[in-house]
C-alpha cells in the first residue's frame, strides 16, 4: 500500500467523522457542514421540521431530533461560515485527491 492511499483513507476517515449533510427542516435543502464534535452519523434530517414537539412524541424520534438540535441549531463554531465551509472544503478535497492519484499509481505501477 503506498503512501497516498494511506493519506487517502485517513482523509477519508476524518471527513466521515468530521463532516456531513443536512436537510434544512423549513425548507428542505441539504447543506453540509463542520462537525464540533466526531460522530459516524453523516446525514441529519429533522423528524418534527418546524414544529413544536408534542407531548406524545415517540422516543426514538425524539432522539433523533435532540441529535438534530445538537449538531445544526445549536452554534458551536462561530457565526463564520467561512472556516467551516475552509475546513469541509480541505477535506473533501483532500480525500478526492489522495485516492484518486493513489488509484492511478496502482494501477500505472502496479504496487
Amino acid at each position: 500500500m503506498n503512501k497516498k492511499l494511506k493519506i487517502g483513507i485517513l482523509f477519508l476517515i476524518a471527513t466521515w467523522l468530521f463532516t456531513g449533510i443536512y436537510a434544512d427542516d423549513e425548507f428542505g435543502e441539504h447543506s453540509t457542514f463542520l462537525k464540533y464534535r466526531p460522530s459516524f452519523q453523516f446525514y441529519y434530517k429533522s423528524p418534527l421540521g418546524m414544529q413544536d414537539m408534542p407531548a406524545s412524541y415517540p422516543v426514538e424520534l425524539a432522539r433523533e431530533e435532540a441529535i438534530y438540535d445538537d449538531f445544526i441549531n445549536q452554534k458551536h463554531w462561530s457565526d463564520n461560515n467561512f472556516l467551516a465551509t475552509s475546513i469541509c472544503g480541505i477535506l473533501y478535497l483532500g480525500t478526492i485527491y489522495f485516492l484518486i492519484s493513489s488509484t492511478i499509481k496502482q494501477f500505472k505501477y502496479g504496487k
